[in-house]
């Protein structure tokens, strides 16, 4: 069979690749260079900037380990180009993973044609259209623009002006207390910024639970990082080489940067899909459980879908569409078709300290129906984090009362990123927290904190 995917990015190369790797014969039509948001100008380039803005905050708390240094200074060409190495290494990578597995790499903008096959124009203007027996798109996310908020005014930034590095500005607007926002905070504030972060919302990291939110603002106001809840930027204007954004409260702010950080929204338009007759979800495409849109035959996957919007989530989206596109063919449809479990997939922050979080607060459990008790670690106990310095944080996990069963886990400190997918792993196979605290943990570790939190839970549960 021959599986046409639209969109180069962790959604559309995770399904070529998936597809390759089960006998398809695969096309992957992609209009810039593969790897998408995440790779080019999202997830990878802005950890990599994360990495030496946490050097130049160590650098800063030298004397507490007993070291003489002067402070990392920021070399910006520099930055900016071993950020472009990344970058560069990544794309390659995946570039031979196309080619090893057999993927045809088509450099385009795609449109669609038909129900199962697309147009696609390439960069010297011709076309040819490319049909499959079936289609999955992939094409992503774009950023959101505030409709109030001249974005081409010189000095308003969106985050993929802000991963280009081609300045450390004096002092910066953030508009938006989401990811993005305190991403780029802590980046900008480290790096020497004075840094403001403007949210509509009462907390920042809305929708989280309110001790990470607490936790996660107080490590950034350390930083010199100022916050404005509540509020929101109703006018930005350019004024003697300097930006001045208005608040709705009526605060001025000057600043040599604005950026709006306000999310993505799905990158649907001008991909001839309402012509084709796809549903859609008021911006996203429409998708059932096992991510078919509602034309036999074609999928949806990643961004472009809405949901978890996340370079993970939309990687592994695109392996299951594959698997069902596959599936579907040679067995009919609806024959063994899979859904992906949202609930165990890991939501990450990358500030200082890092969050990460997997599953359900306590308040969202209950409100599903579950028993739920809650126990609470923290890193101050911890021996590894004491001695890297990094003791601010917790542990918070929730589980199912008798049963064990894990609902949940917050984690806010050292290396969370990397420690939340031993939670995440016990929940997809249904491990109790009596199990994990039966499970011996190296010492010293971080992941030790995780272990203490699900011995206390094991007691509270009675399991």
């Amino acid at each position: 069979m021959h599986i046409v995917v639209l969109g180069g990015g962790p959604g559309g190369y995770g399904a070529a690749f998936e597809a390759a790797r089960l006998g398809a014969d695969v096309t992957l039509i992609e209009r810039e260079r593969l790897g998408g948001t995440c790779l080019n100008w999202g997830c990878i380039p802005t950890k990599t900037i994360l990495r030496s803005a946490h050097i130049v905050a160590d650098t800063r708390d030298a004397a507490e380990f007993g070291l003489d240094s002067a402070v990392a200074s920021v070399d910006v060409p520099a930055l900016r180009s071993r950020k472009e190495r990344v970058v560069d290494e990544l794309v390659g990578q995946v570039e031979s993973s196309a080619k090893r597995l057999k993927v045809k790499v088509v450099t385009g903008e795609g449109r669609l044609a038909g129900p199962k096959a697309v147009e696609v124009t390439a960069p010297d203007g011709a076309t040819e259209t490319i049909a499959g027996d079936a289609l999955i798109l992939a094409t992503g996310s774009t950023v959101f623009r505030l409709p109030d908020i001249d974005h081409d005014l010189e000095g308003v930034w969106t985050s993929d002006d802000a991963v280009s590095l081609s300045e450390i500005p004096k002092d910066i607007v953030i508009i938006g207390g989401g990811v993005i926002g305190l991403e780029f905070a802590c980046a900008y504030a480290a790096f020497g910024s004075v840094v403001t972060v403007v949210e509509l919302m009462e907390q920042v990291l809305p929708g989280n639970d309110k001790r990470v939110v607490r936790q996660t603002q107080a490590a950034l106001e350390a930083l010199g990082v100022e916050f404005h809840l509540g509020d929101a930027v109703s006018l930005v204007e350019r004024h003697d080489g300097r930006m001045r954004s208005t608040l709705r409260s009526g605060a001025a702010i000057e600043s040599d940067v604005v950026m709006s950080a306000v999310g993505r929204m799905p990158n649907a338009a001008g991909f001839g899909y309402e012509e084709a007759g796809i549903e859609f979800d008021r911006r996203a495409v429409a998708v059932d459980e096992h991510l078919r849109t509602n034309i036999p035959g074609v999928y949806a996957v990643g961004d472009v879908i809405g949901g978890m919007m996340l370079a993970h989530v939309a990687e592994e989206e695109g392996v299951i569409a594959a698997r069902n596109a596959v599936a579907e063919s040679e067995h009919g449809a609806g024959a063994g078709l899979e859904s992906v479990r949202y609930d165990c997939i890991p939501a990450c922050v990358y500030t200082f300290p890092e969050v990460a979080t997997v599953g359900s607060s306590r308040d969202s459990a209950k409100e599903r129906g579950i028993d739920a008790v809650q126990a609470i670690a923290k890193f101050a106990a911890n021996g590894k984090a004491l001695g890297e310095g990094e003791s601010d944080g917790f542990v918070q996990l929730v589980a199912e009362k008798g049963s064990g069963r894990i609902a949940g886990c917050q984690i806010v400190g050292p290396h969370a990123v990397e420690t939340i997918h031993e939670v995440a792993v016990a929940m997809r196979h249904d491990l109790t927290v009596r199990q994990l605290a039966e499970t011996v943990h190296a010492h010293p570790t971080v992941s030790e904190v995780i272990r203490m939190a699900c011995a206390d839970a094991a007691g509270k549960c009675g399991c």
